[in-house]
């Protein structure tokens, strides 16, 4: 008995039974999704491909000490929670702020308070582009260093202009680790241990703004 198939001259000597059990293999992995197709894996040595001096390369955020990465992501989860605790911070002093610049403008007011927000909003439609070019951490850097400028601008600040100008500014240094704080921990630690580093961080925006405008005001 020969059994018809694209592959005659490979089974026209299998008796019955074997080209049966051929047939059931067949229908089998058919039926499961499998496939025999195997593709090729880019040659290590790639020009196009860009990786780390092998698995065990110091460099690599991947092979960090235990406490090192620990360290690296205290860090980046205290700045994450610094920059929207000072989307709110401001708020309380509100009323003093618009009677020091002699306004009553209310809408004015409020403004002064969101206009940080919209920092966030372009923010990282350039810090984004520029740390894939240049790196984390010296846009960290730069936008710790600016996003402190800005701040003592905003006390300094000679007028609501000003103050409106500056914060806006403030907003956008202040975007940074929003931006790229969960590509940091992405970069360091296995997504199978991930999750308790991305909680910890998230933390930051999520308390930030609730305990900005909690103080005390002293008469």
């Amino acid at each position: 008995m020969m059994h018809k198939n694209t592959n005659d001259e490979l089974t026209q000597d299998l008796s019955p039974t074997q080209v049966a059990e051929e047939d059931l293999k067949r229908q089998r992995d058919l039926e499961e999704g499998s496939t025999s197709v195997e593709f090729d894996e880019p040659a290590d040595n790639d020009p196009n491909i860009v990786n780390w001096d092998g698995p065990d390369d110091p460099a690599n955020p991947q092979n960090w000490s235990m406490k090192k990465k620990t360290v690296t992501v205290i860090i980046v989860s205290s700045v994450t929670f610094v920059t929207p605790l000072a989307s709110s911070i401001f708020a309380p002093s509100i009323e003093q702020v618009m009677t020091e610049f002699n306004s009553t403008n209310t809408q004015l007011a409020s403004f002064i308070v969101s206009v940080y927000l919209i920092g966030y909003c372009f923010g990282p439609l350039v810090i984004a582009p520029l740390s894939e070019m240049y790196g984390r951490l010296p846009l960290y850097h730069v936008c710790n260093v600016l996003f402190v400028i800005f701040n003592v601008a905003c006390a300094l600040a000679p007028n609501l202009g000003g103050l409106i100008a500056f914060r806006l500014l403030a907003g956008l240094a202040g975007s940074c680790p929003l931006t790229i704080g969960a590509g940091s921990l992405a970069d360091m630690i296995s997504k199978e241990k991930r999750g308790a580093a991305m909680s910890s961080w998230a933390l930051g925006p999520l308390f930030g703004p609730v305990i900005g405008p909690v103080g005390y005001q002293k008469n």
